[in-house]
């Protein structure tokens, strides 16, 4: 069901590449066609996945906490970066850093974001720090 409905596209090449596609949706909501529709992992864990689990579990918001490891890692520093109040802290294992500047974020960002270069920022925990 995850799978499907939050990537899942079936798009021809969604599953060719280890860096792209089914293997790396970098937590980020895609605004490029065929991505935008199934391709909205952040907005899935904000939106849908943390309140399902601060419910279900009976989490407190209070003394909620993120990880992730690699791309979880990135994915656990945005989804906190952009959201400080919803966690006391967050963590990344080894996160992929500064994607917006290396060949497989460019890759990724391309595809799913557009061209232009400002509006990356917004998914690069290395870049949404520098708010804080």
């Amino acid at each position: 069901w995850y799978q499907r409905r939050v990537r899942g596209s079936d798009h021809p090449t969604e599953h060719d590449d280890w860096d792209f596609g089914s293997g790396a949706g970098f937590y980020l909501d895609a605004t490029n066609s065929p991505w935008r529709e199934n391709y909205r992992m952040y907005s899935y864990v904000v939106s849908e996945l943390i309140p399902l689990v601060t419910e279900t579990f009976n989490v407190s918001p209070e003394k909620r906490a993120l990880s992730g490891h690699s791309m979880g890692g990135h994915g656990s520093l945005v989804i906190t970066l952009k959201n400080p109040d919803m966690f006391r802290c967050s963590t990344a294992f080894a996160p992929i850093s500064n994607p917006i500047n290396g060949p497989w974020g460019v890759k990724a960002f391309s595809n799913y974001l557009g061209e232009d270069r400002a509006s990356w920022a917004d998914w690069d925990s290395t870049e949404l720090v520098k708010n804080f």
